[in-house]
């Protein structure tokens, strides 16, 4: 099992902040391991996608649902893949105009115990890296 909750200031409005994070079709153009996402299905306040990740030898794809909350909250409901389960939640509160507390939470667990072993001693210097790359995002 993993788990990883990150919290931050940073200098941008909200809506900034909140529209890189639900822009999940360009994830791939910026984050690490993010091969690709396709979306199946897309409203208002969901997003269902198939994410292909892969690093080194390892490539996994799974399904998910993203749930809306405009600048509020953007969740991700596990639907399949390969984890034996899959929580990942962002928080946003705006401070002032042109400041935002962004919270991440982050907590997994692979199936597979060759996952587990093989991704194990990077997996949360890689989920910080993946962090950082939305804030770079949205500079």
């Amino acid at each position: 099992m993993v788990s990883f909750i990150k919290n931050k200031i940073l200098n941008y409005p909200i809506k900034k902040i909140y529209s890189t994070v639900a822009d999940v079709e360009k994830y791939p153009d910026f984050l690490p391991w993010c091969n690709e996402i396709t979306i199946k299905e897309k409203t208002k306040k969901y997003i269902i996608t198939e994410v292909k990740v892969g690093f080194k030898n390892i490539n996994e794809t799974y399904f998910c649902k993203v749930l809306l909350y405009p600048q509020k909250r953007i969740a991700l409901e596990y639907i399949s893949g390969p984890f034996e389960y899959l929580e990942i939640d962002w928080k946003f509160k705006k401070i002032s105009k042109k400041r935002t507390n962004v919270s991440f939470f982050c907590n997994f667990k692979f199936r597979s115990i060759f996952l587990r072993l093989s991704t194990g001693f990077f997996l949360e210097s890689a989920i910080e890296k993946m962090v950082d790359a939305f804030e770079k995002k949205i500079k």
